[in-house]
């Protein structure tokens, strides 16, 4: 398997949320190329789980694509989207990642541990923008009116607020018909100069059935015309649609838990996702991984900058270069995580490159 690394110099979701941040007047230091935006007016869709290869082969030959970042799954591609940050500023990474603040794993987007399913439940102590101070969400330093669509349910979250929260209004939906619905009737108001939609459906059918699956093919056409259909009614509005990453196709599970030789190894549990394992570790883990799981390719220190665009606490990332989910479990009981299709996470083709489709500009 042929890795594709983050494209973090010129064509990548970090070069992408630079791009938006200015078209909403706010200035970011940079790192590589901005995706210059034109037009007046903005609406950003964003399709989760909509890899480059599953819009292609759902019969939409698209051209153009960017790169998603590192790693690529959707916690810490939201948060580089709309902060404009490399996923080593912002310290996001990964389904769950850890917090030196909250002296432990966590799953950011729920903001809650992983072995509680409530979500939000560390808020009471600990803000999510204290333990991840350095999440900086461009939507709260710019005066453009803006607007999002999001589903019902994840609006004022901790990590929606803390990352896109700062809209001038949010409109929620019940399933994506509805979606569209209230994105026509938010566009129809012509108040807002960016709205942002973000539609989770393809993700969620990609994760439960595959993302080659028919049903998950038959979701990607009728979202997609969707898209389309709005686009040309609303010719004043620059679209971009793209996606947080794609998905692959696994052919197993691998349960970390049963090796308990590599968890006595290590000074953390693993971290990250099924597809991109952070490991803190004293000891020589490479030597170790390479004799244990052949296919997982291991990277030191010295490697993650071209990873996440600079350093991180852990000592080893692990990403695999066959289709077989890496997972470990924090409940006493697997749940049905360990029962997914189609994972994402890490360095593959179709797991890394994502559309760029600009429509009306």
């Amino acid at each position: 398997m042929e890795f594709i690394y983050p494209n973090y110099q010129e064509k990548s979701i970090y070069n992408l949320a630079c791009g938006i941040a200015d078209f909403l007047g706010v200035k970011r230091e940079c790192k590589g190329k901005k995706i210059e935006l034109s037009g007046r007016r903005l609406v950003l869709v964003l399709l989760d789980g909509l890899g480059y290869n599953m819009l292609k082969n759902a019969g939409f030959p698209v051209e153009e694509y960017i790169t998603t970042v590192f790693p690529s799954t959707t916690s810490t591609v939201i948060t580089t989207l709309f902060t404009a940050l490399l996923p080593a500023e912002h310290g996001v990474l990964g389904y769950n990642t850890y917090s030196k603040r909250l002296g432990g794993i966590v799953n950011t987007l729920k903001y809650t541990y992983p072995l509680a399913d409530s979500r939000d439940s560390i808020s009471e102590n600990v803000k999510l923008l204290t333990a991840f101070p350095n999440i900086r969400s461009y939507l709260a330093e710019s005066n453009i009116k803006t607007a999002e669509v999001i589903p019902k349910g994840i609006e004022n979250t901790e990590f929606t607020n803390a990352t896109h929260g700062k809209t001038s209004i949010t409109k929620t939906y019940t399933n994506f018909l509805d979606g569209f619905y209230e994105l026509s009737q938010v566009l129809s108001e012509g108040q807002y100069n960016f709205v942002y939609f973000y539609v989770p459906d393809i993700d969620t059918l990609a994760h439960k059935h595959g993302p080659t699956n028919e049903v998950t093919k038959e979701a990607i056409v009728e979202i997609y015309k969707r898209v389309l259909a709005v686009a040309e009614k609303f010719k004043d509005y620059v679209f971009v649609v793209t996606a947080d990453h794609g998905h692959v196709q696994v052919s197993d599970h691998v349960l970390l838990n049963n090796d308990q030789s590599l968890i006595s190894l290590l000074d953390i549990l693993p971290y990250g996702d099924s597809r991109a394992l952070f490991l803190h570790s004293r000891y020589d883990l490479k030597t170790y991984l390479y004799d244990k799981y052949p296919n997982l390719v291991v990277f030191t220190k010295q490697d993650f900058d071209i990873l996440l665009g600079g350093n991180t606490q852990a000592d080893f990332i692990a990403v695999p270069n066959d289709f077989k989910a890496y997972i470990y479990v924090y409940k006493e009981k697997a749940d049905d995580y360990a029962k997914l299709k189609g994972h994402h996470g890490g360095l593959s083709e179709d797991e890394m490159k994502v559309p760029l489709v600009i429509l009306n500009g």
